[in-house]
């Protein structure tokens, strides 16, 4: 492996890893919320629900949203576009809220950690600051997509072992048989036409919104 290659991996895994300190551990996404509604209460109603999220809200909207922003991270009026675009797929207040607060970390470690200006501002939320930053380092498009999708399933499976509760080796069984699918579904997600691309996920916006009033919660979303 080159130097240049293994920096550039390097890097992703730095950005990929529990260890960054954006507070990513804080928010269920969704799933909280799905636990308390009986939509997730084992492993294998946590895979079905897993493998929804894998297909519904990364292939079809912030993998190929992700793939887009990268490819413009030096092109403002088409990279606004796209970043305008996700900001307006959070539907509920704590989804927006959520994004905007891991931008404003994510952010603050770029400015701290790498000694770089701020050049996205938070309220355009978390996914177009990751991609500019992803842009600039210039890492790989598939790779990234890889471990973007990765990041989010783990937290995602880590909220489940938490709250349902499952343990750790049922969340590592989860995790293993989500990283069997998640090579094709980052093919699919990189042959997406830009009319393809769907944020319309009602009963995940619903769980969000609902997850607001949900009596007693773990998670901040």
């Amino acid at each position: 492996m080159s130097a240049i290659k293994a920096s550039q991996l390097l890097s992703l895994l730095t950005l990929s890893s529990t260890a960054l300190p954006i507070g990513a551990y804080c928010y269920s996404q969704g799933v909280e919320s799905a636990i308390d509604r009986g939509m997730v209460y084992d492993e294998a109603s946590s895979i079905a629900y897993f493998h929804e999220v894998l297909e519904m809200l990364l292939v079809r909207f912030e993998l190929p949203l992700l793939k887009r922003l990268m490819e413009n991270y030096d092109q403002p009026e088409a990279f606004l576009y796209w970043a305008n675009l996700y900001k307006a797929s959070r539907e509920s207040s704590e989804l927006l809220a959520e994004s905007q607060q891991l931008a404003f970390s994510l952010n603050a470690w770029i400015r701290d950690v790498l000694k770089k200006p701020v050049k996205v501002k938070k309220q355009l939320g978390y996914v177009p600051v990751y991609a500019q930053l992803c842009g600039e380092l210039q890492l790989n498009v598939d790779e990234v997509l890889t471990a973007y999708a990765f990041a989010v399933l783990e937290n995602q499976v880590l909220a489940a072992v938490k709250t349902v509760p499952l343990g750790q080796m049922s969340g590592q069984r989860i995790l293993w048989e989500l990283h069997q699918i998640i090579p094709d579904a980052i093919e699919r997600a990189l042959k997406l036409e830009d009319d393809q691309l769907s944020s319309a996920l009602p009963n995940y916006a619903m769980l969000s919104m609902q997850h607001e009033n949900q009596y007693s919660r773990l998670f901040r979303s």
